[in-house]
């Protein structure tokens, strides 16, 4: 090859090696500029991987639902199993798995619902949920004391158990009107947020032409005012805890508004010119207090100038004023200064006539119809008096309505004369409210029909009666037991809410052990379950006497007497049974004796001395009856608790019986949360203590319940079954179970 061929092929191989190399440069990204290449990009980051958040659903019913939240998401679940929420979280996210809400009837709560997210899916949120109602039927007025009607036919009625004033239209819609439920206070302002703390004054509860609404709000010492447009403000009175057993005596003082000073109030009544009366029977007085706040009083006197005290209150049309006397024996007319009597006697008698001839048992209701007669509640009849003291009894007793039905009432109280002369009444005894028409027929007011008394049945349709505060407890697998008293049996509620007789026989008295079907109890009176399923009872020993003896229930059924209980060195009121989960036995039979103590295999012998416990609470004047349990529990370390309303305190006794203060503030119970010292216990209404598996105590009888931790802490908890006025709690299987009128609530815990 000649050179100059060789050096164009040189040339050309040159020439195709660089095109070469562009040519993967271009393909690698590269690119030329100022004859320099340019480095690669960085390379794509992986997506950090993110989990879901759920858990599982179980109790709910068909067309039941409950709403989660998480903090991101909102979940609606209809069915029981698996869940998850839709957003996922990233490693190390925290949750927080809430319940927002659920059906009508249903309550749920939710266990393992906070935590930090870790590197795999969360299954461990635990949602359980129960019907709130067991076991029969929970009412919705608990208690009536004072009805009064507006000029639209709506009703109003003061429930002092549920510290608020329900209102029924025409139609018998039932709502809250004012207060809020199970809340005691003394707020002013708008109706549902404003609160009360009622005690039951029989009728407490008043309205003026103007349809303006009068409370007595006793536990306050104040007369408080609802107006129209749904405004509560104080009329009259200084504020004072007239309910707790550390408040001064009451004192009675005239003047303006908050100048003055009420005394208990036990009647109400309203006048043409807008006063408004209240019977303040303590004092033998009646005040009178203006629209304007202005308080005077009048000193009841008869006419040989004896005093006398007044318990209702009624204002005829022409202004004359009525009341009964304290005794409830007597009706008086206050007549220029003097009670003149109009008819009634000393004893208490149910008897037609006149004037001093007739008499009465006990007048709990007073109202004055539009011919100036009065009407009377008068224990189980209704009765009549003419303005020259003529008495009739219209239907109770042995008088029948116009359709020859009976009354069947028990224990009359508030009454309310409807603008058509109809009368309704409250039977405190039957829970129950009745119309009295113009043609003498008695029917139910379907708002508040009576459910009281016992059937057996499932849920809705089982009738739970009257259970007293040491009548019920439950076992580690759910089932609830009820004391009946007064039928000498005991009832069982299972965790499905069926109500059945678990031991004795109904309606027969006996001392007889063997199979739980056939034994018989004479006069149960406290009980307790232990942690083997057995049920403990205290039993009247003899038809007569105090003497009692302890009595078991095996988990198998076999009824046995197991000993004689130490009796207590003065009448009891009341008995209190605990036992723990290593067989110590608690017992208390209200006495100055103080708590007794059985340890398993041994006797019962004295373990808490209430003179001792007197004296470390710095009291000089030392009273036993100044320590009154309502319920004695234990916690799985074997520490024993019991609540003192008189102190306001819960006390904690260690296994030598050394009590102390655990929770609450000594003769302080402004209802607040917070440590030993700090938080308050109220004690506005029946309290009973029950203890969770954590050791945790809720207290009951507080307005809404209380939950008090292993510190003494006292919280406000938002329990699934809302805020119901709970006489009686009780723990097992993971639920705190609660006794109200009529009802066993149930609220699964965490």
């Amino acid at each position: 090859m000649s050179d100059m061929h060789e050096n164009k092929f040189q040339l050309f191989l040159r020439a195709g090696c660089a095109l070469a190399v562009l040519a993967a440069l271009n393909a690698c990204g590269g690119s030329s500029g100022n004859g320099a290449g340019s480095a690669a990009g960085p390379a794509p980051v992986a997506e950090a991987p993110r989990y879901l958040v759920g858990g599982t659903v179980n109790g709910l019913v068909s067309g039941a639902q409950v709403v989660l939240s998480n903090g991101t998401d909102k979940l609606t679940v209809t069915a029981n199993g698996a869940f998850s929420f839709a957003s996922k979280l990233a490693a190390g996210a925290s949750y927080e798995g809430k319940i927002e809400s659920t059906s009508a009837g249903l309550g749920c709560s939710i266990a393992h619902g906070a935590a930090i997210v870790g590197n795999a899916d969360v299954s461990a949120l635990a949602v359980r949920c129960l019907p709130t109602v067991l076991a029969g039927v929970q009412e919705t007025i608990q208690n009536v004391s004072g009805m009064v009607q507006d000029a639209a036919g709506n009703y109003y009625i003061a429930d002092t158990v549920r510290q608020v004033i329900h209102k029924v239209t025409p139609a018998g819609a039932l709502s809250v009107y004012a207060g809020i439920s199970g809340k005691p206070g003394a707020d002013d302002g708008a109706a549902g947020a404003a609160t009360f703390y009622m005690r039951s004054g029989i009728s407490i509860l008043g309205i003026d032409r103007a349809a303006n609404l009068y409370v007595a709000d006793n536990c306050n010492a104040l007369l408080r005012k609802i107006t129209p447009a749904g405004v509560v403000s104080t009329v009259a009175g200084q504020r004072r805890a007239a309910c707790e057993s550390s408040a001064p005596a009451a004192v009675s003082a005239d003047g303006q508004g908050e100048q003055a000073q009420l005394g208990w109030t036990t009647g109400m009544a309203v006048d043409g010119n807008g006063d408004i009366l209240l019977a303040d029977a303590a004092n033998q007085v009646i005040r009178r207090v203006t629209p304007a706040g202005l308080v005077s009083s009048e000193k009841l006197v008869d006419g040989k100038g004896f005093r006398v005290s007044a318990s209702q209150l009624a204002v005829d049309a022409s202004g004359k004023i009525y009341f009964s006397e304290g005794a409830g024996f007597r009706v008086f007319r206050w007549q220029q200064g003097v009670a003149i009597l109009v008819a009634g006697g000393n004893k208490p008698v149910s008897a037609d006539g006149k004037g001093s001839a007739a008499g009465f048992r006990n007048i709990r209701g007073m109202v004055a119809d539009r011919d100036g007669n009065l009407l009377l509640a008068d224990v189980a009849s209704l009765r009549r008096v003419t303005p020259d003291g003529d008495v009739t009894t219209l239907v109770g007793g042995t008088v029948t309505d116009a359709a020859g039905v009976s009354a069947d009432w028990t224990s009359l109280n508030s009454l309310l004369l409807e603008a058509s002369g109809s009368l309704i009444v409250h039977d405190l005894g039957k829970h129950r409210l009745n119309r009295f028409d113009t043609a003498k027929v008695l029917s139910a007011m379907p708002f508040m029909p009576g459910n009281m008394g016992v059937s057996e049945g499932v849920g809705a349709a089982a009738r739970v009666g009257y259970v007293r505060s040491s009548g019920m407890c439950s076992d580690p697998a759910g089932n609830v037991y009820l004391l009946d008293m007064g039928n000498k049996v005991l009832r069982r509620v299972t965790p499905d809410g069926t109500l059945s007789v678990y031991a004795g026989i109904a309606g027969q008295a006996g001392s007889n052990d063997g199979p739980r079907a056939s034994a018989t109890m004479r006069g149960p009176v406290a009980i307790a379950c232990d942690q083997d399923g057995a049920v403990y009872f205290a039993d009247q020993a003899a038809a007569t006497g105090s003497a009692l003896n302890l009595r078991k229930i095996s988990k198998d059924g076999q009824v046995s007497t197991q000993e004689a209980l130490p009796i207590s060195t003065l009448k009891p009121l009341d008995y209190r049974l605990a036992i723990d989960k290593d067989g110590y036995m608690a017992w208390l039979g209200w006495g100055k004796d103080g708590i007794f103590r059985r340890p398993p295999g041994g006797t019962f012998s004295a373990f808490v001395s209430f003179e001792s416990l007197m004296r470390s609470l710095g009291s000089t004047d030392y009273s036993w009856e100044y320590i009154d349990p309502a319920s004695l529990v234990f916690d799985s370390k074997g520490n024993l608790y019991f609540d003192d309303a008189e102190h306001q305190v819960v006390f904690k006794a260690d296994r030598t019986g050394k009590a102390n203060i655990f929770a609450g503030t000594l003769n302080k119970g402004n209802g607040g949360d917070g440590a030993p010292g700090v938080g308050g216990l109220l004690f506005s209404g029946a309290p009973s203590l029950a203890v969770d598996a954590g050791d945790n105590l809720y207290l009951s009888g507080q307005g809404w319940i209380r939950k008090i931790d292993t510190a003494g802490v006292i919280s406000t908890p938002a329990l699934a079954w809302g805020h119901p006025d709970i006489s009686i709690l009780a723990f097992g299987n993971g639920t705190l179970y609660g006794f109200t009128t009529q009802a066993v609530m149930q609220t699964p815990l965490p």
